[in-house]
């Protein structure tokens, strides 16, 4: 069984930024530093104006090439796709802003191929910089289609960024854009292990192109990451490389240290998210490589050496520092799409949520929210279906209180996915449910949001789905961690057919790696019905008469998804429990007559509660949703 990986810095060395930070080394002439900055981002995913934003980074490139004599800007992928402004697109805007602030090399992300490989293909020909990649390929002939690496030359050296992308590509975008008519694989990332020896031979011949240094520029990820596809484990791998700028798990790692085939320190960075921070890697004129993140652009000095009206403080985003030059290109860029979706289609006294309003973290692959409650009940109404769910990596960003435009659906949906109705047995939705926890408590794409469903995650209970090469779902070895799942209302039937509402990416094309449980499994009822856009403003705008209503105002939905822990320790819950509340004596109570019944099992389908040994922790998991909701 293919298993997960989540590392975080207790699992690899440190570097802290303020550390590493090098200070710049001047020429002779008491001019510009000759030492190299790398200027880096990675998964903006459309968020042109958000933080920073490209024209902020544009000014920062600016700032940096009045102080070093050799700048580079690079991109670690998912940038052309996530927001409105690259879906009405096909990512052509996002293209056109990459070229603005200058871009001297770029990665694909798994999200570059979500307009199609033939799209790809044209915005890679309109981005000056083109892409690279050297573990996609074509299964039939072995042939790259990207270079594998580009060779830039900064003052005498010569720095090699080899690209590498990752294997969840095949299932993490659009699989159907990766086979021929009959569904069979036509391209390959690397995924049966081959990456390691293809990223190896572009290493070794641009080492003997002469390259100086040799970064990586990956979309890998670092944490729950499939194993042996993490950034960590690829350079584990490899030999030659000095260092990695990644990207696809959205990690905010100012560097972490880990050791090569070759025994080489080699430090590995991400950014984060939309362009929250950027990345600043120095070479210094020995050979040190140090990182740190950029959370803020300052206002040029006035003796920056940058002109005062190249530069601005844009009206809507105090604090920030722009490039006037950049900033008007995103001005007309902003025009040409914002008519269409600067429409109302409803409003909301509640704000609902894919990232937590406090911390700003992404919590919807993850947990149940009440925007992925509204979601997968759009499915399930709008399309009159039985049950309705949709996944939280589709669920890409939050709707504030007040009103609701299409922009904002668009937002939340941006893969223009086509939603449909299938028959599906009992036992499929229990697979699909399956699947979607088996990371639990760890993110997931595949994380399952649910109308018409209720059903229990076992987190005790370890993950024994196993997966093809690809990532696909095969079967459950073990017992599954989805129990008590009831279908509006009434126990699962694992033999009863449903109809069941879902988008094309899952229902045909075998997105999230459930080509085996739904899309070769599916009885079509209704086929590509409309866009999860027009979906999504269709349910607020008409079946809810354009009004959100009070059973989308708790964040953290109503219920649907219930979390235990069969295997904690029955005394220490219900202590912590007591602890928490300790007024609530009826619970109290009730907590202490199921401590004497702790040895009572049950038995029978898993979707009716098999493997449940202990009930206390069901009871005592009240206070840790209570708690979890307060943070």
């Amino acid at each position: 069984m293919k298993k997960f990986i989540r590392i975080t810095a207790a699992g690899a060395a440190l570097v802290f930024a303020a550390a590493a930070v090098q200070l710049p080394v001047y020429a002779e002439d008491g001019g510009k530093s000759d030492d190299i900055v790398i200027l880096y981002t990675n998964d903006v995913h459309c968020g042109i104006d958000v933080n920073i934003g490209y024209d902020g980074l544009a000014l920062y490139k600016r700032e940096m090439q009045e102080q070093y004599e050799n700048v580079l800007v690079v991109d670690a992928g998912d940038a052309i796709h996530g927001m409105p402004v690259g879906t009405l697109s096909k990512g052509a805007y996002i293209t056109r802003l990459m070229n603005a602030v200058g871009y001297d090399a770029a990665v694909l992300g798994n999200h570059e191929f979500d307009y199609s490989l033939k799209e790809l293909m044209v915005r890679a020909d309109e981005l000056n910089c083109g892409y690279i990649c050297a573990n996609f390929y074509s299964i039939e002939t072995g042939e790259l289609l990207f270079e594998p690496y580009k060779m830039i030359e900064a003052g005498d050296k010569k720095i090699a960024f080899v690209g590498a992308a990752t294997p969840e590509t095949l299932t993490g975008s659009n699989p159907v854009f990766f086979q021929n008519d009959a569904g069979e694989y036509i391209y390959g990332f690397g995924e049966n292990g081959s990456i390691y020896e293809l990223l190896q031979t572009a290493v070794d011949d641009a080492k003997e192109d002469g390259a100086d240094y040799i970064i990586l520029l990956g979309h890998l990820g670092e944490t729950d990451i499939r194993e042996g596809w993490s950034a960590q484990e690829i350079v584990a791998e490899l030999s030659g490389i000095d260092a990695v700028i990644d990207g696809h798990s959205h990690d905010v790692t100012p560097g972490i240290t880990v050791k090569s085939k070759d025994g080489k320190d080699v430090v590995i960075t991400q950014t984060g998210t939309k362009l929250a921070n950027i990345g600043r890697m120095t070479i210094t004129t020995d050979g040190k490589i140090s990182t740190e993140l950029i959370d803020s652009v300052p206002a040029p000095d006035e003796n920056s050496g940058i002109a005062e009206d190249s530069w601005l403080e844009p009206d809507d985003r105090e604090g920030r520092f722009v490039d006037e030059t950049v900033n008007s290109v995103m001005m007309q860029i902003k025009s040409e799409y914002g008519v269409i979706l600067d429409r109302k289609i409803g409003s909301s006294d509640y704000e609902l949520i894919a990232n937590d309003p406090e911390t700003g973290e992404r919590v919807v692959r993850n947990h149940e929210t009440n925007l992925g409650d509204l979601c997968a009940d759009a499915y399930k109404y709008v399309l009159e279906a039985d049950v309705g769910i949709v996944n939280g990596g589709g669920v890409r960003t939050s709707i504030s209180a007040g009103d609701i435009t299409y922009s904002d659906a668009m937002a939340v949906f941006p893969f223009a996915n086509m939603a449909m109705v299938v028959e599906v047995t009992g036992q499929q939705i229990l697979d699909v449910l399956e699947a979607g926890a088996m990371k639990y408590p760890g993110e997931n794409a595949s994380f399952i949001h649910v109308s018409g469903i209720e059903y229990t995650i076992d987190e005790g209970v370890p993950s024994s789905v196993k997966q093809d090469d690809t990532g696909a779902f095969l079967s459950v070895d073990g017992e599954y961690r989805v129990k008590d799942v009831l279908i509006n209302g009434e126990p699962l039937d694992t033999e009863k057919t449903y109809t069941l509402a879902c988008h094309d990416y899952y229902l045909k094309n075998g997105g999230d790696g459930f080509r085996y449980i739904l899309s070769e499994k599916c009885s079509i009822v209704r086929d590509s019905v409309i866009s999860d856009s027009d979906l999504i403003a269709a349910y607020i705008r008409d079946n809810l008469g354009g009004v959100i209503p009070e059973k989308y105002s708790d964040l953290y939905g109503e219920g649907r998804i219930k979390i235990i822990n069969s295997s904690a320790e029955v005394t220490e819950d219900t202590e912590s429990y007591t602890d928490a509340d300790s007024d609530n004596a009826a619970i109290d109570d009730t907590a202490e007559d199921v401590a004497e019944n702790t040895d009572v099992t049950a038995e029978g389908n898993p979707s009716t509660g098999a493997g449940i040994t202990v009930i206390v922790p069901a009871i005592c998991l009240m206070a840790a949703v209570v708690s979890r909701k307060k943070k």
